[in-house]
């Protein structure tokens, strides 16, 4: 079998990644971070998915450590060869196991094909997920080997019985938890718990034994005691009967002195009702009536107040007096005033821009004068220095030339003398150009000095127009608006300057303010005088039903009136009451109660001396009949308790017997379970042995060393005379046994169709010698299998 490419949409940190494999040894070589240990686990990924949660060996969750950290597709696609057939493996992972997608394709076909299903790896490899990283697939720093039931299964060809030998370990964990938990030698085991539950019982029992015939005992005795207690009750029942007969000639003189001051006493409350009864000759009022007249005598004192708190001052007559005068009709409304003060606000702010806008005109005119005024710079006279100057030198040069011409001069001389004067001449031409260049040039500074000063001055002009006209539109609103607020003041007798108009409406304004004040307060004062006669006749109404003056103070008459009720109804209550208490006491027993003759043996002091005697007597008896009722209660409870421990001793004994029995036969079928996985991994120890040997060799090049396998596939190293397991050895050489190991196990598991190998840098703990027998060995396992090699090191690629 061998991998022919693969593709991962997005796996971690592997994005739109290909790569193609070849038969052999196929190196990535690649520096740290890169992605190796997510590209190896992708390749297991696609031939087993991702580990269950659930699954007890899954070493990490690898379904979120692999999550794209880019996002987008998560999964990818591996194609393969096995026997003489290529295959396409498509796997997309979701967020849980359910959403995951497989697909299988023939890449003769590009079909569906349904020879594997999505358990591909176990049934192509022969091996769950977890023997494969123990066997096939060798990450960085995991090489330490160890076997399974799956290993096992396929080491000893039972590839078709693999479910039976894939539950040996978790049968052999299952009944080794069994036994820990009955474990007889052991404290926490239930068998040694429950002997201690059972000798407990059995010593509860033993202080329970006598119970029974202290109960009995008990029970005679309280029977006793009843038998007392009933003799005493009917002698008290007795003494009873002759003490009513004795009391009844003591009960007479006492009913009769109650009686007589029974009938003295509805006397006196019958005098003290007839003497209030002249108060009221027309009956007392009812309490509801009372109420209303105290609520209408409230109301009447608060009305007063309230009139004399809303009777004007003297201040507030003549204000009222004065504002009636100038309001002679409707008073105007604050809110005009109001408008008309807004009125003169805007007047003031137009007023006031009315005065910036002329004084913007008086600024602009100032300008125009000074533009006006403005002086007018000279033509430039210093042009005709240069022009004079030029026209000199222009002569002295046409001077020298006709001189040297006709002058007789040698030809030297007479060409100095040329040159002289034509050098002249057009010195003079230059300086008569320079002035008459500085002459145009003033003139033109001129003109358009003056061109520009009549621009400005028409700007100007025009400006002080428009100003003008705009002062005289403000100039008229202003005046319209001040015209307005004094026809409006003029009614009410205010005449006054523009500059007092504020004043003035403010004025207007608290006057209007005053006299509404004061109109409410005129209108309230005569509502409360109307409501206060309305009140003070319904007094008077209730005084003449009644024939009951309140007087001047209405508050302390009403006051007084219902004392005075409150007196009468007490008075009232008091005489029907003793009344109804006499009428009572004659109904309770008939006159010839009071004069029957009494018999009786004994005084009413001895009857009591041995009723007394008697009640401490029976009080004894009840103790201790209560006493001995305790007292058997507890030891019936004690008696039900000693049921229920002797029902439960009986059960812990039976369950006792059956898990010591159940420990027994566990512990055989264990021993036996153990016996038969140790024969059938005895049939495959030596080929293991065998291959581990090689690989050692060729990888240490020790042959001297002594080391053991047992029938568990567990390798031992003989270390300063003693077998020692690999464990307590370096991480460098647990890595070289393992590598080794598992190398020999596969070895002996495939020996038709060769998988691949996965090999994560399992060399990165080994040192340079071991490391470059490795790389030998490496290419030596590549001659018989595809090796899929990372390493990040160049001393660790095998060349």
């Amino acid at each position: 079998m061998k991998l022919l490419t693969c593709h991962i949409e997005n796996f971690g940190k592997l994005s739109n990644f290909s790569m193609k494999f070849s038969k052999g040894m196929n190196v990535i070589n690649e520096h740290n971070a890169w992605g190796k240990s997510t590209l190896a686990a992708f390749l297991k990924a696609m031939f087993y998915g991702f580990d269950s949660k659930k699954d007890p060996q899954a070493f990490e969750n690898e379904r979120v450590l692999y999550r794209p950290w880019q996002g987008g597709l998560y999964g990818g696609e591996v194609e393969f060869e096995i026997n003489e057939k290529a295959y396409r493996i498509r796997r997309t992972f979701g967020r849980t196991e359910k959403t995951d997608e497989f697909r299988l394709y023939d890449l003769a076909t590009n079909l569906e094909s349904q020879d594997y299903s999505e358990d591909i790896g176990l049934e192509i490899f022969e091996l769950d997920s977890a023997s494969f990283r123990r066997s096939i697939y060798i990450a960085q720093n995991s090489c330490i080997s160890e076997t399974s039931d799956s290993i096992n299964a396929k080491l000893g060809n039972f590839a078709e019985t693999m479910n039976d030998m894939n539950h040996f370990e978790q049968a052999d964990k299952q009944l080794q938890e069994l036994l820990n938990q009955l474990a007889p030698d052991k404290t926490t085991g239930t068998i040694t718990k429950r002997k201690y539950v059972i000798d407990k019982l059995s010593q509860e029992l033993e202080l329970l034994k006598d119970t029974k015939a202290n109960l009995t005992d008990l029970t005679k005795k309280e029977k006793e005691v009843n038998v007392q207690l009933k003799k005493l009750l009917v002698a008290r029942k007795s003494y009873a009967n002759i003490l009513v007969t004795a009391s009844e000639e003591r009960e007479k003189n006492a009913f009769r002195k109650q009686y007589d001051a029974l009938c003295k006493d509805v006397e006196e409350k019958e005098q003290k009702k007839t003497k209030l009864d002249i108060i009221f000759p027309e009956g007392i009022p009812e309490e509801s009536e009372i109420e209303l007249q105290m609520q209408n005598i409230r109301k009447f004192e608060e009305y007063n107040s309230d009139m004399r708190n809303q009777a004007f001052s003297e201040q507030e007559k003549e204000s009222w007096e004065h504002l009636n005068t100038i309001f002679k009709e409707e008073p105007p409304m604050q809110e005009d005033v109001e408008d008309v003060m807004g009125n003169l606000s805007k007047a003031e702010r137009r007023k006031e821009e009315l005065a910036l806008e002329e004084t913007r005109i008086h600024i602009y005119e100032e300008k125009l004068h000074e533009k006006e005024s403005e002086p007018i710079a000279e033509r430039p006279t210093n042009y005709k220095g240069f022009f004079v100057m030029g026209m000199v030198m222009i002569i002295i040069g046409i001077v020298s030339l006709l001189a040297g011409k006709f002058g007789g001069f040698e030809q030297e001389r007479f060409t100095m003398i040329l040159i002289g004067a034509v050098c002249i001449f057009v010195c003079g031409v230059i300086v008569s150009i320079i002035g008459i260049s500085i002459k145009n040039k003033g003139i033109a500074a001129q003109n358009m000095q003056i061109e520009q000063l009549e621009t400005e001055i028409k700007q100007l002009q025009e400006t002080i127009d428009t100003l003008t006209t705009k002062a005289n539109v403000i100039k008229e609103e202003v005046q319209s608006a001040f015209s307005e607020i004094l026809e409006y003041i003029k009614p009410f007798g205010i005449e006054c300057e523009e500059e007092e108009y504020r004043e003035k409406l403010y004025d207007l304004k608290m006057d209007i303010g005053v006299y509404e004040r004061l109109e409410v307060k005129q209108r309230e004062y005569t509502l409360l005088k109307s409501k206060k006669k309305e009140v003070r006749e319904e007094i008077r109404a209730f005084e003449e039903k009644f024939c009951f003056d309140l007087g001047k103070d209405l508050t302390l008459g009403i006051h007084d009136l219902q004392k005075k009720v409150t007196e009468y109804q007490l008075a009232e209550q008091a005489y029907t009451k003793s009344l109804e208490k006499k009428t009572e006491f004659e109904q309770m027993q008939p006159k010839s109660f009071w004069t029957k003759e009494a018999a009786c043996p004994y005084s009413l002091d001895e009857l009591n001396g041995m009723i007394a005697e008697t009640d401490e007597q029976i009080e004894t008896l009840k103790h201790t009949l209560n006493q001995y009722q305790k007292q058997i209660a507890d030891l019936q409870e004690q008696l039900d308790i000693c049921d229920q421990k002797t029902t439960e001793l009986e059960l812990q004994q039976q369950i006792q017997e059956e898990e010591t029995e159940k420990y027994q036969l566990m512990k055989t079928t264990r021993e036996f379970l153990q016996k038969a996985k140790e024969k059938l991994t005895s049939k495959y120890m030596d080929p293991v042995a065998r291959g581990f040997c090689k690989y050692y060799q060729m990888l240490t090049g020790d042959t001297e060393t002594e080391w053991m396998l047992d029938t568990n596939l567990n390798l031992k190293v003989c270390e300063y005379g003693e077998m020692r397991d690999t464990k307590w050895l370096s991480a460098g050489y647990q890595d070289l046994m393992g590598i080794c190991m598992r190398l020999a196990l596969t070895e002996a598991m495939y020996q038709q169709e060769k998988p691949f190998l996965i090999m994560d840098d399992p060399f990165v703990n080994l040192d340079e010698e071991k490391v470059e027998c490795g790389n030998k060995l490496l290419l030596s396992v590549a001659k018989e299998y595809q090796v899929i090699y990372f390493t990040c090191h160049e001393s660790r690629k095998p060349e």
